[in-house]
C-alpha cells in the first residue's frame, strides 16, 4: 500500500489538469419528423373526434367492469 501511495504521489506531482469543453451532439428529437404531418389534412378534426369517442367508450366499458368487480367483491 505504501508503494502504491508513493507511485501515485510521484505521478500526480507531474500531472497537469486540462479543461475541455465538449458539446454534446445535437440530435433531432425522433418525433420531430412527424410534427405538423397532418396540418393540412382536411380529415384531421374528424379523425381526432373519432379517437376521442373511442376513448370515451373504452373508459365507460372499463368503469362498468370496475363496478361489476366491486359488486362481486361485496357479494363475497
Amino acid at each position: 500500500m505504501k508503494n502504491l501511495t508513493q507511485l501515485l504521489t510521484q505521478r500526480l506531482a507531474n500531472a497537469e489538469i486540462v479543461s475541455l469543453e465538449i458539446e454534446p451532439p445535437k440530435k433531432e428529437h425522433p418525433w420531430m419528423k412527424f410534427a405538423g404531418k397532418y396540418k393540412d389534412d382536411p380529415q384531421f378534426d374528424e379523425m381526432m373526434e373519432y379517437i376521442e369517442q373511442e376513448r370515451r367508450e373504452d373508459y365507460a366499458r372499463m368503469e362498468e367492469n370496475y363496478c361489476n368487480l366491486d359488486t362481486e367483491n361485496e357479494a363475497n
